[in-house]
């Protein structure tokens, strides 16, 4: 996820509003728990310099939603809101490991006010995050290979999508994943 070029603003603390639906969609089934994660100096300024810019002022703390199955656990889901062209975008993200680290499994948008709301929860744009992991490229252009946006004059909320899934992959990576280091706490496999 490198550099970023859109700032999401002191829109960060979101609820998850239909865990139930977004797991029933994304894991076919399964059951969570809630663990909270304190954002120390040390990893905060790890998480700043991966994402190019500063944390929003009410990111002290992130939710992590553990997935489980049969008690095993099969993902994380996490939530972000950004900032859109008109007001918050929430930011539902699914993540799955392998042998390579977090990877997006799926993104949904639970709650947004923009103009262009078929398109940006459309499977056409929302699917190309699929995949991605914490150090992709996750700029909106026009560029062969890079993300498009959800539709035309939606580049915002677009962005404002795909930085919210950097983030939270980032901060995953960071708690979780490969960056979180052998002196780190883990989340239960």
């Amino acid at each position: 996820m490198l550099l970023f070029l859109v700032q999401t603003g002191s829109a960060a603390l979101c609820v998850w509003r239909a865990p139930d639906a977004d797991i029933a969609a994304v894991f076919g089934s399964g059951t969570y728990k809630t663990v909270f994660e304190d954002v120390n100096k040390d990893r905060q300024a790890r998480i700043e310099k991966r994402l190019g810019t500063a944390l929003d002022p009410d990111e002290t703390q992130f939710k992590f939603f553990p997935v489980f199955q049969n008690k095993k656990r099969v993902g994380t889901v996490m939530t972000h809101a950004g900032k859109g062209q008109f007001g918050a975008i929430e930011v539902v993200v699914a993540v799955i490991e392998d042998d390579s680290g977090a990877k997006v499994k799926a993104v949904r948008v639970q709650r947004d006010r923009e103009k262009a709301k078929a398109a940006l929860r459309s499977a056409a744009f929302l699917g190309q995050f699929k995949g991605m992991r914490a150090n992709d490229e996750f700029r909106i252009s026009n560029d062969v290979g890079s993300l498009k946006s959800a539709a035309k004059g939606a580049e915002k909320a677009s962005q404002a999508v795909a930085s919210a899934v950097r983030k939270l992959l980032v901060v995953y990576d960071e708690y979780y994943g490969n960056a979180a280091g052998s002196g780190e706490q883990k989340a239960e496999k």
